[in-house]
């Protein structure tokens, strides 16, 4: 009996090539309709920098040895157009071409992969391209400045048109192994490194340069009937193997890998929950229909495969309304209502669609198609839309609402998936391991003293640009401390109760709080309310300033591989002196220490005693951390300091700058 592979003919990937193609070209199209005026030009134009290497254009490198021309690229008119608008000091487009026109060709492709193209993609969304070479054709040092380019590409972008744009050199061997590297930026090395191809070959559009083999095979091919299906093309006969490369065929997902892959999807969620909440979802539906499933870029290859050729009519398949759908059918058919309500909001929310917002119908993209077709079938109601819309005018209590279901869901889905990873061998690397488990320590674990993080979905949402604090006093004579968003020094109780923040029995811990979560920092105009001394307005904006140069806030997934490798040392460490105490005593009666750790963790330890180990810590430490001490201002300031400085085997500065 013939093989399936035997089966498909040269006119067979022929057609598919050019189904393959008009999917790939209506990704490209709504792309660009979603880049502001500014930034269109850039999609055309990032590939010619990588073309070329000249010293009037972004990205140049002096060296005759680099690896720069893209394969099968020319000069298009799309491309001549946007190079007129970036660059109107070139006045012949042509002749500069031919000018910087590259002698050799070493980048086999360009790609994009990722939100971009999809009802996910909005004005902060990522450029993350893969620029694919053949490493073995070309030196060390070629690719060395290959690397110096695409760095200062992306700085030019992010520089002149705050865009974000990621260049990952892949080689093609290497991915086709699968081998992406260490658990770094974007990658995760052993942890997911099929996970990693399918999430790529999901979501992934040809920007420029030769296309993946693999969208030309069937869906269900195995490894060695796709090796066969590549090894069966004939050059000058379409497809030409001269504009197809071999990224490799994924016939089935590996479970052993899920256990990394969520665990990073916890790590990534810290920084992008709504992204992840989908992604997390998507591990534990796959594992759940491991038997009976494909991967899920097989099935939207199928999709693409078998879209009416003959008609524009049909519209191209969004990868990540394809995702959605799979995980609607599967949580509703296992009555997980809680989720699917919570599915639909996240997708709702990252897609920025702003449905209640009136626009021109010239000025409807395909994101407000997709999302009123889905909330009409949901059900949402007009209110709901609008309060979606303004998901940045609610009140601190309901962003804190929605983010701890966000965070309740993710911690729940790994637990359940846990319980089938027992059984299961996991590819973890030990130093993979490490990274991701000490990321997640930092953000999740409650240790004592230390300041938690808040576990929040949002970012500029939750800043305070105006806080007041108030003072209540106890039964015992203690006072409790609560901040509120915005200003209520002449309203009641019950009118700023919805904007409460927090509420502390220390004015130094509530600041702190606030500002290691993003709440307040030093611009936050802070009100003190009656009932409030000896602390003044000036104390806290004083403590705000200080806490806010030396503890920023801080991207878990920023914390450097080396960095969490290494042995856990603290790297700032701020002192407040007698905050709460009379301001008659010139001596120290209080100390409250904060410092941070170079594992990203901030700590906060109260009294003389606590003060003098952490600064013997410090002192035994390689390298001495920034050290500072803050008092009132007042008339024993002076004498204060100098009694504190006693106290210490290490010097503390009392002027940040």
């Amino acid at each position: 009996m013939p093989s399936r592979a035997e089966k498909v003919t040269t006119q067979t990937l022929a057609i598919r090539l050019l189904r393959v193609l008009r999917y790939n070209k209506a990704r490209t199209e709504r792309t660009i309709s979603l880049l502001s005026d500014q930034k269109k030009p850039l999609f055309h134009v990032l590939p010619y920098l990588l073309h070329v290497n000249h010293k009037s254009l972004p990205g140049y490198v002096a060296a005759k040895e680099i690896a720069c021309g893209l394969c099968n690229y020319s000069l298009r008119q799309d491309v001549s157009n946007a190079l007129i608008k970036v660059f109107p000091s070139i006045t012949n487009i042509t002749d500069f071409a031919k000018e910087t026109w590259p002698k050799q060709r070493y980048i086999d492709s360009v790609l994009l992969m990722g939100s971009v193209g999809t009802i996910g993609q909005d004005e902060h969304s990522d450029f993350d391209y893969w620029v694919c070479v053949n490493a073995k054709t070309m030196s060390s040092l070629a690719l060395e400045n290959l690397q110096k380019k695409l760095s200062r590409i992306e700085q030019w972008a992010a520089k002149n048109y705050a865009l974000e744009v990621h260049f990952f050199i892949s080689d093609i061997d290497s991915v086709k192994a699968n081998d992406f590297g260490i658990a770094d930026g974007e990658s995760a090395g052993s942890a997911q490194a099929l996970f990693l191809k399918s999430e790529f070959y999901t979501t992934n559009m040809v920007v420029s340069g030769k296309a993946p083999f693999w969208w030309l095979t069937p869906d269900n091919t195995s490894t060695k009937q796709y090796e066969l299906l590549f090894n069966s093309l004939k050059k000058g006969v379409s497809p030409d193997p001269a504009w197809l490369m071999d990224l490799g065929n994924i016939e089935k997902m590996d479970p052993s890998e899920l256990f990394g892959a969520a665990i990073w999807q916890l790590s990534k969620a810290m920084d992008s929950p709504f992204k992840s909440v989908l992604k997390m979802a998507k591990l534990e539906v796959f594992l759940e229909n491991i038997e009976t499933h494909q991967p899920m870029c097989n099935e939207l290859k199928r999709l693409v495969h078998n879209t009416n050729e003959s008609s524009g009519k049909a519209e191209p398949i969004d990868p990540y309304t394809f995702m959605f759908d799979v995980l609607i059918r599967h949580y509703s058919k296992v009555k997980k209502d809680d989720i699917v309500t919570l599915l639909q909001e996240c997708l709702y929310i990252k897609s920025h669609a702003q449905l209640s917002v009136k626009v021109a119908d010239s000025g409807r993209t395909f994101k407000h198609q997709i999302m009123s077709l889905y909330v009409s079938k949901w059900g949402w109601s007009e209110e709901k839309i609008k309060e979606f819309d303004h998901i940045h005018s609610w009140p601190f209590s309901k962003h804190v609402m929605l983010s701890k279901r966000i965070h309740r869901f993710l911690i729940q889905c790994y637990r359940r998936m846990s319980k089938k990873f027992r059984d299961l061998e996991h590819t973890v690397s030990q130093e993979d391991m490490t990274v991701l488990g000490r990321r997640l320590e930092s953000f999740y674990a409650k240790k004592s003293n230390k300041i938690d993080i808040l576990r929040s979905g949002f970012g500029e949402e939750l800043y305070c640009p105006v806080a007041t604090i108030r003072a209540k006093r106890q039964k015992d004579g203690s006072r409790q401390w609560t901040l509120y968003s915005g200003d209520f020094l002449t309203a009641p109780d019950k009118e700023a109760r919805p904007y409460k923040v927090r509420t502390d029995s220390s004015t130094t811990h509530l600041l702190m709080w606030c500002i290691v979560n993003r709440i307040i920092d030093k611009n936050t105009q802070l009100l003190l309310d009656y009932d409030s001394e000896p602390v003044t307005e000036g104390d806290l904006q004083n403590l705000a300033l200080y806490a806010s140069k030396l503890f920023k806030p801080l991207k878990v997934n920023s914390l450097g591989r080396e960095q969490l490798l290494a042995k856990n040392e603290i790297t700032a460490c701020l002192c407040v002196l007698n905050m709460e105490s009379s301001r008659l005593k010139a001596h120290v009666d209080d100390i409250v220490t904060i410092y941070s750790t170079s594992w990203g963790e901030r700590y906060i330890e109260y009294g003389k005693d606590a003060f003098i180990r952490i600064s013997q810590r410090i002192q035994e430490q390689e390298s001495l951390p920034k050290r500072y001490m803050i008092s009132p201002d007042y008339s024993h300031k002076q004498r204060l300091e100098q009694d504190f400085q006693k106290l210490s085997p290490v010097v503390f500065d009392n002027a940040l700058y």
